[in-house]
């Protein structure tokens, strides 16, 4: 009877562990759904969101809880650890959420070079509005995400898989956080290059047209000096619009190579903040 109860309670003790895991587990894949684009969409709704954190985290369950740390007996230092890794998901997130923003960034340049700024149309993901030119890249931008494949590291599969991939990977390279000075000036450091990351997407995708669209302009500025009866002026928005959407469908193929190159820009500086991270840590798992 003594050995039974014995066995007993360390299978108790063992499946309590695991439950452990796996909320540690969960709180950082949440944290990721909750804050990336395309899943934390008002359509998509909460408890859909729900259900995909914890489908996700039962299937990564078998494959990271190997590579945590033992959580803490207290019940203190444990919801910190919690919120700590609901802290690393949600840096995931923002990161790439940065990318939708250059996306939209850029749209606001067409539409204001263009002068159709003041027409927007309701985004279904943010549900705000936003310029139409905007919403355009916006759905590039998910249709990148989520079904255009690329490769990283010889793996060749659409962004949100590369997401999900290198969500995995954090879980090995970071187990846990711990917050000091140096990993929150690593972080920043990261942040800058995140913040890079997305201004440089946007004036790359951008230039080629304000470039083409500002000599449009100066060209009809240059021609209402020599014909003043031609009342340009009038004309400058229709010929600007006219001139925009060519050349949209011109440089497109362009444009939505450099939007699928962002994505690999910004996974790179996640990959490379994660090897870093651990190192950076006194008493981190690879110091």
């Amino acid at each position: 009877m003594a050995k039974e109860s014995s066995g007993e309670n360390l299978r108790l003790e063992a499946l309590s562990t695991g439950l452990l895991y796996y909320v540690l587990i969960l709180a950082r894949v949440a944290g990721l759904v909750f804050s990336t684009p395309i899943l934390n969409s008002q359509a998509l709704g909460y408890r859909a969101q729900m259900v995909v954190s914890l489908m996700l985290s039962f299937v990564l369950y078998p494959i990271v809880a190997n590579h945590l740390n033992p959580p803490p007996a207290q019940m203190g230092p444990f919801i910190l650890e919690v919120l700590s890794q609901v802290f690393m998901g949600t840096i995931m997130g923002f990161m790439i959420q940065l990318l939708f923003a250059a996306f939209q960034l850029a749209g606001e340049f067409f539409s204001l070079q263009m002068g159709i700024s003041f027409s927007e149309v309701l985004d279904p993901q943010a549900q705000v509005s936003i310029p139409v030119m905007g919403t355009l890249k916006n759905l590039i931008g998910t249709l990148l995400f989520l079904a255009v494949p690329f490769e990283i590291d010889g793996v060749y599969v659409p962004a949100l898989l590369h997401l999900i991939r290198a969500l995995t990977y954090s879980f090995v390279a970071v187990p846990t956080i711990i917050i000091d000075g140096q990993t929150t000036g690593g972080l920043l450091q990261y942040m800058d290059q995140s913040f890079g990351v997305m201004f440089a997407t946007a004036l790359r995708i951008g230039i080629p047209m304000m470039g083409i669209l500002f000599i449009s302009s100066v060209m009809l500025g240059i021609m209402g000096r020599a014909a003043p009866q031609l009342n340009l002026m009038n004309m400058g928005i229709q010929v600007n619009i006219t001139v925009g959407i060519l050349v949209l469908l011109t440089v497109l193929p362009v444009i939505v190579p450099l939007m699928r190159d962002s994505f690999s820009s910004m996974y790179n500086v996640l990959g490379e903040m994660f090897d870093t991270w651990p190192l950076a840590r006194p008493g981190g798992p690879n110091g």
